[in-house]
C-alpha cells in the first residue's frame, strides 16, 4: 500500500491503535512497510509536540494518566525521583 501525506498517514497510524493490532501484524495485513509506519509516526508525534493529559487528586498521593490508551499511576514521590533524574 502507498500512502501520500501527513494526513492519510495519520489515519493509518489511528486505524492501527484503534485495530488493537500490534503495528507488526496491522503494517503486514495491510501492506504497509513497518519502517515507514514508525518513521511517518515518530515524524507526526514530533510536529504535534504532544500533550499528556495527568490527574492529581490532592486527597491521595497518586497521579494517573494515560500514554497511548495504557493507564499508569505514580505515586507523587516516585514520580517527582523520576522526573529528577530525566532533567
Amino acid at each position: 500500500m502507498i500512502i501520500r501525506g501527513k494526513e492519510k498517514w495519520k489515519e493509518v497510524i489511528e486505524a492501527q491503535k484503534q485495530s488493537g493490532l500490534t503495528i507488526k501484524k496491522y503494517c503486514n495485513d495491510n501492506h504497509i512497510c513497518i519502517s515507514s509506519f514508525y518513521k511517518q509516526k515518530a515524524l507526526i508525534l514530533e510536529e504535534e509536540n504532544t500533550f499528556l493529559l495527568a490527574i492529581i487528586d490532592k486527597s491521595n498521593d497518586v497521579i494517573d494518566f494515560d500514554i497511548d490508551h495504557h493507564p499508569i499511576s505514580y505515586s507523587k514521590q516516585n514520580l517527582k525521583i523520576l522526573l529528577e533524574n530525566l532533567l
